[in-house]
């Protein structure tokens, strides 16, 4: 009897604990002009009430351009509480660019590259980061970690979404039964996508 009570107890703390901890991990190409030019790992780990995002991305053009991407994301009862963004060319760490986002008591604390700014907002609900996780259906503002402020998000209808960026560029999110399938990204050059595999 007391064995079946012991065995019924950790049957249910296993359970309750499998619920709480929980993970994703998605894997992208980056394609240009037809052409494989690096990688996208995006992963998220769920632990109870907290959450973080992890996104690596790496870019090799060639002689055009070669960098690495690191977003971390840290979220609390959905609430962002801090992301860290570095971009690197490879070379050395001294060229590295990182922005840090912290939430502190009544707004949002950005170091770019050293330089400190405030972000006048007590909450931010939906990052960038998170739509590799999940269809924004509904969201029309949405923090983007590698520039430190908000973005307007419009949703074009079957999956689509468009995120208008600085100077007039967008990037145009697709999904499929609710699932990130693909990402077309404005450059100067032309139209770079990122697709799942």
């Amino acid at each position: 009897m007391k064995g079946a009570i012991w065995s019924t107890l950790f049957i249910c703390l296993f359970t309750l604990n499998s619920a709480l901890l929980y993970a994703q991990t998605h894997n992208y190409e980056i394609r240009f002009s037809n052409h494989v030019i690096g990688n996208v790992t995006a992963h998220c780990k769920v632990n109870g009430a907290s959450r973080n995002i992890s996104i690596q991305s790496n870019v090799d053009m060639k002689l055009l351009a070669k960098f690495n991407l690191d977003i971390s994301c840290d979220f609390d009862n959905d609430i962002l509480v801090r992301s860290k963004v570095i971009k690197s060319s490879g070379k050395d760490a001294g060229d590295n660019k990182t922005i840090i986002t912290q939430r502190e008591a009544k707004n949002y604390s950005i170091v770019q590259n050293g330089k400190k700014s405030v972000l006048n907002t007590t909450e931010i609900v939906h990052s960038v980061g998170e739509m590799y996780f999940m269809e924004p259906r509904q969201v029309t503002k949405i923090f983007s970690e590698t520039l430190g402020i908000f973005l307007t998000l419009n949703s074009l209808g079957n999956g689509l979404y468009e995120l208008l960026l600085p100077e007039g560029k967008r990037n145009v999110y697709k999904y499929e039964k609710g699932t990130l399938v693909q990402v077309e990204i404005s450059q100067t050059l032309g139209k770079a996508y990122i697709i799942r595999v």
